[in-house]
């Protein structure tokens, strides 16, 4: 620009660096580099962080679509201009939450790169489950790869670098599922457990079940005495299909909310883990009890109903006991661990790009 009028002058060299600052941001090429936070040493771009930022709120507004507003959350006013809590706003909860996520994946990949972890095609199948979920949202809303991906997760995401995060985060949940699946405590610290925890001895059993829940109303998000019929009915559709012949593990997949057993409905049941009325069919009443046989129970209180098949009896119900609970302690340690070895530290500039 040519002109010997300073004013003119002096609005152009303030001008020019904000439009081309304007242009890298809208293109995503600043997320795409800056860094954002840094977990045991590797810098995680602007772009990597919303991926676990916008994975966890994405989420939560699909998990909680019918009670948001019983949470005290609406998306239509900025999560930083609203209290989670009294001294947190819903964006720093989000954060915190994502920044969690973001360390356990980064815990959990590491060990398993470590370990030299072989990752089976079952184990690797979510990733494209979820890529074939989001394709099938950007043909329902006419959305294009690019437009889609900037859309929920932010400048700068693609479908590549989506991937590329949501690999790692899949391979880091198996591994820690595969520790989990594969800890076994001492007989010592069973033993120890037992001895500070006695329980009454007993036999643990073994169930497939299927969880139902009562779909609330969508006018007052409440669950009433319609709700509930119409959950003993859908109750008593899918004992009525089982008996007609229709396989558990269909049922289980089309019905199931797995609020109760694996994803394959498994589950060893012990004291203190059931609703009251399985608790006395399957550990109380064993005597009566023989493989195969079925109940199907709708626990009004709670608007959730159960089809369960007795499998038999399990192991000694106070060791499964002991060992869940040091399991759960084991989980706990590594939870704190993680907090310890793997800070999520911030970079100032970065922030100020991410979430947006």
């Amino acid at each position: 620009m040519k002109t010997n009028d300073p004013i003119l002058r002096a609005l152009y060299i303030i001008l020019v660096p904000v439009v081309l600052l304007i242009i890298l941001l809208n293109t995503g090429m600043l997320q795409r580099f800056l860094p954002a936070v840094t977990v045991d040493g590797e810098k995680y771009t602007v772009v990597r962080y919303n991926y676990y930022y916008f994975d966890y709120y994405n989420s939560f507004l699909e998990e909680n679509e019918g009670r948001l507003a019983e949470l005290g959350y609406d998306p239509e006013l900025s999560d930083s201009e609203q209290s989670y809590d009294p001294d947190t706003t819903w964006k720093e909860f989000f954060q915190a939450e994502a920044e969690a996520n973001l360390a356990e994946t980064a815990y959990y990949y590491d060990l398993a790169v470590e370990a030299g972890y072989q990752f089976s095609e079952e184990e690797l199948a979510p990733v494209e489950e979820k890529l074939a979920h989001n394709y099938e949202q950007q043909i329902l809303y006419s959305i294009n790869s690019d437009n889609y991906y900037i859309s929920y997760y932010g400048s700068g995401m693609d479908e590549a670098r989506y991937t590329e995060e949501l690999t790692r985060q899949v391979k880091a949940q198996a591994y820690k599922k595969y520790l989990a699946s594969t800890y076994e405590p001492t007989q010592a610290d069973i033993d120890q457990w037992l001895a500070a925890n006695p329980i009454k001895d007993y036999r643990s059993a073994d169930l497939r079940i299927i969880t139902l829940e009562a779909l609330p109303d969508r006018a007052t998000g409440q669950v009433g005495l319609d709700q509930l019929a119409a959950l003993e009915t859908k109750l008593g559709k899918l004992e009525a299909r089982y008996e007609g012949g229709v396989s558990f593990e269909e049922l289980q997949t089309t019905f199931s909310t797995c609020a109760l057993g694996d994803q394959t409905g498994a589950l060893t049941a012990v004291a203190g883990a059931l609703p009251e009325e399985l608790a006395a069919w399957c550990l109380e009443g064993q005597d009566s009890r023989s493989v195969g046989d079925t109940l199907a129970y709708a626990d009004e209180e709670t608007g959730l109903a159960y089809f369960v098949i007795f499998d038999g009896l399990g192991e000694n119900g106070p060791a499964v006991e002991a060992k869940a609970a040091l399991a759960e302690a084991a989980a706990e340690a590594t939870r704190q661990q993680i907090m310890s070895d793997y800070p999520v530290e911030r970079s100032t500039i970065g922030m100020l790009l991410a979430t947006a």
